[in-house]
């Protein structure tokens, strides 16, 4: 278990150090946390973003820990490292960097009992590096219904005041994936749209795939298209979820 949590840290800390998501590999999550004691890991080690002229390497990552029954800390943040020769010099950023806690409020279809489940996540949004500055808020929820046997949708609304800017933003949305144990690799999808009232709207589409290796490991890899500001927005991001006891 040592030599476990060991390599889980170097990983971590290796894909922090370019720089360092929620439920892998969408913008939302889902209304199930980890198990007590457990450690997760949520990496996307290789990831590409182009926005307008802007092209960004991106590498990120989530951990996540199961310090309560029905509780779980969740860590976050991104590192964009820009690839426009243009712009030589331009600094890489450490971004949307955050600490949360996300509960299990009623237990349900993703615990194994009937309905919905249902949980929430809050918490400040951290400091970041060369990006906006301060502290900002997030409180999130999310119900997870399951259609039968068919597919889940995920559902998401959340809530932020924005660092240094202090302005209100709001973001829903759905993940729609089948049961994890219907297939070894299942389609997934995401939609959603997000809100700035200092004036930025954004609309986001994904569809990608998750490979499940085994209860614990999974590989995942997703292209997301969107439109930000008025500007075409493409994202491609592939990693894996990896849950440690």
């Amino acid at each position: 278990m040592a030599a476990s949590r060991a390599a889980a840290a170097f990983l971590l800390a290796s894909a922090w150090a370019a720089g360092a998501e929620a439920y892998r590999p969408f913008d939302g999550t889902d209304a199930d946390v980890a198990e007590l004691h457990e450690l997760e890991l949520e990496l996307g080690p290789v990831g590409y973003y182009r926005t307008g002229a802007a092209h960004d390497f991106v590498s990120g990552g989530v951990i996540n820990f199961g310090f309560l029954p029905r509780f779980e800390l969740v860590l976050q943040g991104f590192d964009f490292y820009p690839l426009d020769a243009t712009t030589p010099g331009t600094p890489n950023k450490f971004t949307d960097t955050g600490a949360f806690v996300k509960t299990v409020l009623r237990e349900g279809c993703l615990q194994e009992k009937g309905g919905p489940s249902v949980a929430t996540e809050i918490g400040p949004l951290l400091p970041t590096v060369n990006d906006a500055k301060g502290f900002g808020a997030y409180a999130g929820g999310i119900v997870s219904t399951c259609l039968g046997d068919s597919i889940i949708v995920h559902w998401n609304v959340e809530a932020q005041i924005l660092r240094q800017s202090l302005d209100f933003d709001l973001f829903a949305g759905a993940i729609l994936e089948p049961p994890p144990d219907k297939y070894v690799v299942r389609p997934v999808a995401e939609v959603f749209v997000e809100h700035d009232f200092g004036g930025v709207q954004t609309y986001s589409g994904l569809v990608g795939a998750i490979w499940r290796v085994s209860e614990k490991l999974s590989f995942d890899a997703a292209l997301r298209i969107g439109w930000i500001q008025g500007q075409e927005l493409n994202e491609v991001r592939a990693g894996f979820a990896w849950a440690i006891p």
